[in-house]
């Protein structure tokens, strides 16, 4: 296949896509795009990036973005956050993997980088957590058990196109949505935490995650898994680490007991009247499993190379006020 054959992205208004496709372009490879709405997309993407209409959860729209290409990253999925109907993380991250993977096998796409999680993975709570251990039983929430079923899924399609998974932890940094770790950034500069949950997690930073996709795609091992990480934290930590940015009070760290209460107790709540949790159950889990994340495979083997916190945590800071969604 022709080296100028176009690579393809999922997800690429999203956090880690819009880190991926701007790094492929930023290194002259032609690029194209499935997005859900072109014109959106176009104030989010440079013009070198092509724009085709397409959605994961729509097997009939991905062929025509599929024609040709060499290549696929597929990053479209819903991410760990609040949703009142929690069927749409399987309808997205499951049966839209099914869904891109086997277009891309009737396409003839040789090879393709499949976007996973940590969560995948088995760890005792603050344990570390490694490639060599993927967790048996079904993990605790529909965000999670998602993410596993979409990876059986695309196990069952390796006979028919060569993937390579990469499994972030905690992503956060510049980008054109702010879920996840990013919204604890905007929650904490601008007031609305009035305490942190406990627990921790291990982050990467978004332009070092697009980075180690292409790696993956340039030189992964076919069926191999790579777990990325620049640092652990705790949330204080990470809260201190804001403050040595902006001159803010860090709030003191909530009791256990308190922040599972208040969980359990404002998800149905936010069901019946339309709102979201401050601390979703699912966020809540994973910030106290607190596992510890062993990057050493992606460093070694595709030349990872992680972000310090203050330098990720000043550069976020910054596109936040860029943005307009923090004070500057």
């Amino acid at each position: 296949m022709s080296a100028d054959a176009p690579l393809v992205v999922t997800g690429a208004t999203g956090m880690v896509g819009h880190a991926i496709a701007l790094a492929l372009a930023a290194r002259g490879d032609r690029v194209r795009a499935i997005v859900r709405d072109p014109a959106r997309a176009r104030l989010l993407l440079p013009e070198a990036i092509e724009l085709v209409a397409g959605d994961v959860t729509r097997p009939e729209t991905l062929a025509p973005a599929l024609a040709g290409a060499r290549g696929l990253f597929h990053a479209a999925g819903m991410p760990e956050q609040w949703q009142a109907d929690p069927l749409v993380f399987d309808r997205v991250n499951r049966q839209g993997t099914a869904n891109v993977l086997d277009a891309a096998i009737a396409a003839g796409v040789p090879r393709a980088v499949y976007t996973s999680t940590m969560d995948v993975f088995a760890a005792p709570r603050g344990g570390k957590l490694d490639e060599s251990r993927i967790d048996p039983d079904p993990k605790p929430t529909a965000y999670e058990r998602s993410k596993q079923d979409a990876e059986h899924e695309a196990a069952r399609r390796e006979a028919q196109l060569q993937i390579v998974y990469v499994n972030p932890s905690a992503v956060y940094g510049p980008g054109p949505v702010h879920v996840g770790t990013n919204s604890f950034f905007i929650k904490l500069l601008t007031g609305q935490l009035p305490a942190l949950p406990p627990g921790g997690m291990s982050l990467c930073f978004s332009e070092a995650v697009g980075q180690a996709h292409l790696a993956a795609f340039d030189r992964g091992e076919p069926g191999r898994r790579y777990l990325l990480a620049d640092v652990h934290v705790s949330n204080r930590e990470l809260a201190e680490a804001i403050a040595r940015q902006v001159p803010i009070k860090v709030p003191k760290v909530a009791p256990e007991a308190l922040m599972r209460g208040l969980a359990a107790a404002s998800e149905p709540l936010a069901r019946l009247f339309g709102f979201t949790p401050i601390v979703a159950a699912g966020q809540l889990q994973f910030l106290l499993w607190d596992a510890h994340v062993d990057a050493s495979r992606a460093r070694a083997e595709l030349g990872y190379a992680p972000v310090s916190l203050e330098e990720g945590v000043a550069r976020t800071v910054a596109c936040l006020r860029e943005q307009g969604l923090v004070p500057s």
